[in-house]
């Protein structure tokens, strides 16, 4: 089983200077409803950490205080 999902399973790579969009979680004040909107951003990836972990900046520059987990965000194209 795990060899046949690990056969689907695409690596995300990011890398510094890409934009991102976020997603907006359960649990966050900005989940409001069902016809709320589901991304937050876009938002610039400053950092990059080895544990698939990113730290994120929005477009006016002000950094995030949490880093974020890679599976949360998806990649921006423009």
């Amino acid at each position: 089983m795990a060899r046949a999902y690990n056969k689907k399973l695409r690596p995300r790579n990011f890398e510094v200077g890409q934009l991102v969009l976020k997603c907006i979680l359960p649990h966050q004040v900005e989940a409001k409803g069902k016809f709320s909107p589901n991304w937050q951003g876009p938002f610039i990836v400053k950092k990059v950490l080895p544990n698939e972990a990113l730290y994120l900046t929005d477009i006016e520059g002000r950094m995030a205080e949490m880093a974020i987990n890679v599976n949360a965000v998806k990649r921006y194209y423009v």
